[in-house]
Order: structure tokens, then sequence, then C-alpha cells
């Protein structure tokens, strides 16, 4: 009798978990202002997602009184749109720091999580602080969130005598979903009470398995929209005055594009052309005394977005491309190197990225740098010559990830740098594995990694 009331229990604990809750939306013709008011008629009518569940600390206990969350999604042909309201018991108290983007700093703040495909594979999060500050990321139960990814939307976050109200107003291209007439996402929503160290989410999340996207409520009712074109072309341009004793003064001028493709519903092609990072911060000077490269962080956008599916095995160090050269020039008894360029300069790069309806994740990336010389004075004649310390170079990677059961992936991944000349050239493959039992209980993971080096005569 008790192993029979301990199975009952159990079971009643695991459908309480696995219970996904369902949200309608309706269907507008515009007239919603992002004032963070929510007035319009169309408010009025719509249904409500409450009765939220803590995620941390208290797991699965319900939200007490006078802190309760309130949200109603809408949408037309253009756009969804997010309205809630968070009651808070002592609104003087709300936590509102002004940061940048994408740091919540010590602010509460309130997020809609996103899945147009209701796969449980990848989540699109946009969240907005008390104080009005934009966040948003990519997600994945495997590589967590990448907020390195932005998207254009809009938000307006109000504090009021009842706690504080975010509206915010996410457009089709920041998203991606199937081309089905009728549309059923997966979604949840989630608020951080700072003040309480309390996170709070709609449908219940079990935190103790690894899979947060897959435990998300449904989305109901969109219908009848189509997937826009998602086409965008940033060019850019940038002048340098370089000023010294030892030269003239000398003025650049630069210029390129960006341009960002949706090829359909799950791939993009993004690309550069004649890119100029000048713009991107400094790294911090590092005195390494070891046996190893120094790796830094990635600063230059085009190489930090999206980068969940170039990360797999780790084997893609993108700030190699347009790093050191690879050589060091041969200096003579009688010469001086007069000009050593410590970058190479990126000529263009390419990258497609997405993930089908299988479960199958494809990644393209593909860059060229140019070719790099020094300049060295022969001190006799004063005469000068150029010697190539970086010849032209193509760097490229291909991953391909499978998912399977929403919790487990085999990945191959294969790098490879080819230089012109006898410089060295370079490939490496890997297969990497993470797989998961469904209940998440047991976990096998490794990999197996080969590289081939042609030194091809390198100077060093």
């Amino acid at each position: 009798m008790k192993k029979t009331l301990l199975l009952l229990i159990f079971i009643t604990c695991t459908l309480s978990y696995s219970q996904k809750k369902i949200l309608k939306t309706n269907l507008i013709n515009g007239g919603i202002t992002i004032n963070g008011n929510l007035d319009e008629t169309h408010w009025q009518t719509a249904a409500v997602a409450k009765d939220f569940f803590m995620f941390a600390p208290d797991n699965g206990k319900e939200v007490e009184k006078g802190n309760e969350t309130e949200v109603k999604i809408l949408y037309d042909n253009e756009a969804i749109y997010i309205g809630a309201i968070l009651y808070d018991s002592e609104p003087s108290k709300i936590l509102k720091e002004l940061t940048l983007r994408d740091d919540q700093g010590t602010s509460d703040n309130f997020g809609v999580f996103i899945n147009g495909f209701n796969d449980g594979q990848q989540d699109f999060r946009f969240f907005c602080t008390a104080s009005g500050t934009q966040m948003d990321c990519l997600a994945t139960d495997t590589n967590g969130e990448d907020f390195t990814w932005d998207a254009i939307w809009l938000s307006k976050a109000k504090i009021t005598d009842k706690g504080w109200v975010v509206e915010m107003k996410i457009p089709y291209a920041a998203l991606r979903f199937s081309d089905n007439k009728v549309q059923t996402w997966g979604i949840n929503f989630v608020r951080d009470l700072k003040r309480k160290n309390s996170i709070y989410v709609w449908n219940k999340v079990d935190n103790k398995l690894n899979n947060v996207i897959q435990q998300a409520g449904n989305l109901e009712g969109i219908e009848n929209i189509k997937t826009p074109t998602r086409l965008f072309f940033m060019p850019y341009s940038s002048f340098y005055l370089n000023a010294n004793d030892a030269q003239k003064t000398k003025g650049t001028l630069k210029g390129g594009m960006d341009i960002k493709y949706g090829i359909n519903d799950a791939f993009t092609l993004d690309a550069i052309l004649i890119p100029d990072f000048g713009q991107t911060k400094f790294d911090d000077q590092i005195l390494n005394l070891g046996p190893f490269e120094q790796q830094f962080n990635e600063n230059r956008a085009f190489f930090t977005e999206g980068t969940d599916l170039f990360n797999k095995g780790g084997l893609f160090y993108s700030r190699r491309i347009g790093g050191s050269p690879s050589a060091y020039p041969t200096v003579e008894n009688n010469e001086e190197i007069i000009e050593n360029p410590a970058t190479v300069n990126l000529i263009n790069a390419l990258k497609v990225s997405g993930r089908t309806k299988s479960g199958l994740g494809v990644g393209v990336s593909n860059a060229v740098t140019e070719t790099t010389t020094a300049k060295i004075r022969n001190n006799s004649d004063q005469s000068v010559r150029s010697e190539v310390i970086e010849p032209l170079t193509n760097y490229s990677v291909l991953v391909l990830d499978q998912r399977f059961r929403k919790n487990s992936s085999v990945s191959f991944i294969n790098t490879n740098v080819t230089r012109d000349g006898s410089f060295r050239d370079g490939n490496v493959s890997a297969l990497v594995w993470d797989l998961n039992t469904k209940e998440n209980t047991y976990n096998l993971s490794g990999d197996f990694k080969y590289s081939y080096v042609n030194e091809g005569g390198a100077k060093t």
C-alpha cells in the first residue's frame, strides 16, 4: 500500500510539471501604441496569462498575494504585442537601475520566451527592465543564452501605484516560425523580482531538468500570417586622421557594408564587405609568460552574433581571422624594419546558419584576408624592399549538428585555413556527442578530434 501511494504521488508530480498551459491570442487591425498604458480597447478583451509559479529559489511555489503577474498577447500582420501588468505590494521599492542594453543590472525585469516552431530547440527571448532597458538573446538548453544577438523591437516600461507595466511590440522579422496557416508557438513568461531574489514563470518549470525550453506553454490563435522578407543593408563609412612628428599628416577614408538576408524560415545569410572594425574596443594588455597562445574575447559583431553552431567542439577561434601575421620578416645585418603591420585586413566574410524542422543545424562560414607585407630598409643604399608576412588566406568552417529527442545531439565540425604559397596551412575535424536519456537522468558526452598541419616551409 505504501509503494502504491508513493507511485501515485510520483505520477502526480510528474504530470504537474509536464502540463502545458495554453494562451489564446486575437487578431487586431493595428491601433496599438507602445506607451506602457495598455489603454486600447483591444487589450481589454484579450485573454490573460496568470497564476505564475516560482522558478527560483523555491521551485514550484505559487506567487504570494500582491505580487501577481498578468500577461496578454495580441497580433496583427506585422508583429505580436505583449502587455504585462506586474503587481507589486511595495511599488516604491521596485528596483530600476538604468543600464546599457543587454545588462539587467539590479533592476526588476520581465521577459517573454518565444519558440516559433514549438520544437523545444531554440528560444527567442526578449526582456525589458523596470527602467526600460532592453535585453534580447537566442537560447538553447545546451549552450544557454547568447546575448550577442540583437533584434529591432519596441518596448516601454512604466511604474504605477500598483506595480509596473511593460508593453512590447516584436516584429515578425525578429522571429523565426513556420509557414503554416495555423500557428502554435511555444511560449513562456518570466519575471525577476530583484529585491526578493525571486524568479517566476508562467508555465511551471522544473529547474532540476536541463530542458527549460521544452517546458514552455503554448500560444494559439495566430493564423494566416506570412513570414516576412528579412533583408537588411547596413552601409558604413569612417575617416581616420594620423598625425605624428615622424610622418606627414595622413587621412584615410574607409567604407563597407553589412548584409543580412533570411534565405527561408530557418536559414540566415550574414555577409560583410570590406569591413572596418575601428569601433571595436581594444584588448587589455597581458604579459603572457606561458608556452600557449593567449586568447581574447571576440569583440567584432559579425563574429559574435549567433555563434551557437560555430562554437561546437571549441575548435573555432575567430580572433585568428584578421589577427597577427603568421610570419616575421627576415632582416640582414645592414637592414632594419620600418613598417611591420600587427594585424591583417579582412577583405570579406560570410556565414550561413540555421536549423531544419528535423533538428539538423547547418553552419557554413568563410572569410578571406588580404596579402600583408612588411617594409625593410637597407641602411647601405637606403633602398626599401617589401616582404610578405601573411599571404592571401582563406578561413572556412563547416558544422553539422543533429539534435534528437530534444535533449541530445551529435555534431561534426571542420575548420580549415589555406594560405597562398609556401605558408602554413591547417585542417581540424571533430565528432562531438552529447547524449541524454529521455528523463535527463544519465548523460554520455565526448569528442574525437583530428588535426593536420602542412608547414609548407613557412617562416617563423
